[in-house]
């Protein structure tokens, strides 16, 4: 059985537990519904960092839901672990064998039930356009995350034409509060997390657009913090076949 994790400190318990129901009521049908919608930010989001990940590392999947994103990483021979909020997602993702372990905590519960520089690689793929404020997620992202590492993660893109004078755009459907993030706002908290930004995809889902954002934990030790005109610090490639 997974491990159960339900403190929710700093959040409203009440607006937490109606989301992990919402998400909760369609999650037996959820990677039918991701197919019919037409997304695969999952596909893209292990496209843009396969070639630099390796078997036998560590990767923390944030908000892992069914493990549509967690199942590509653990068959190229990655240990996945992964946390989410709803007992009924993480019900059908542990059936799925693909996670060596599972936790249920919220995301935007800090800190997270993880010791620092547990993970090699991180990935958070649909989750942030539920949460307005982000700069926690990304300190505890840092946090977990070893240096060198990758963290791939996704974001809704904004429509309105003022977005940069704000943090994020706020829409309600279905129950549940959407946000879309400035890339501007982004790119100010991956600086201040330690994070040098990497590649950043734009993809359409539907008739949203989103980002993926594949960003590089920053080795303290490189004075510059910049990325190698090849691959990022401390990573390799994987082997050509």
């Amino acid at each position: 059985m997974f491990a159960r994790n339900v403190k929710r400190t700093g959040t409203n318990p009440v607006n937490q537990e109606i989301k992990a129901a919402i998400h909760g009521a369609y999650a037996a049908n959820y990677d039918r519904q991701v197919r019919a919608y037409g997304c695969y930010l999952a596909e893209a989001s292990f496209g843009l960092c396969y070639e630099f990940i390796q078997p036998g590392q560590n990767l923390l999947d944030l908000g892992i839901g069914s493990g549509l994103s967690a199942a590509l990483f653990a068959r190229a021979g990655l240990r996945v672990h992964g946390m989410d909020f709803s007992p009924a997602m993480l019900e059908i993702c542990q059936a799925k064998g693909i996670a060596e372990e599972l936790k249920q905590h919220d995301i935007q519960q800090i800190p997270w039930p993880y010791l620092d520089k547990t993970f090699d690689h991180l990935v958070c793929c649909g989750v942030l356009h539920f949460i307005p404020e982000l700069e926690g997620i990304f300190g505890e992202a840092s946090r977990v995350l070893e240096e060198g590492g990758l963290f791939v993660f996704t974001t809704k893109c904004p429509t309105s034409l003022d977005a940069r004078q704000r943090n994020y755009d706020q829409q309600t459907g279905d129950g549940l509060d959407v946000f879309a993030h400035s890339p501007e706002y982004l790119k100010a908290l991956l600086e201040q997390a330690h994070f040098a930004r990497w590649k950043v995809l734009r993809c359409f889902v539907g008739q949203d657009i989103f980002y993926i954002w594949t960003v590089q934990k920053r080795d303290k030790s490189v004075a510059n913090g910049t990325k190698s005109k090849c691959a990022p610090a401390n990573l390799s490639r994987r082997p050509t076949p």
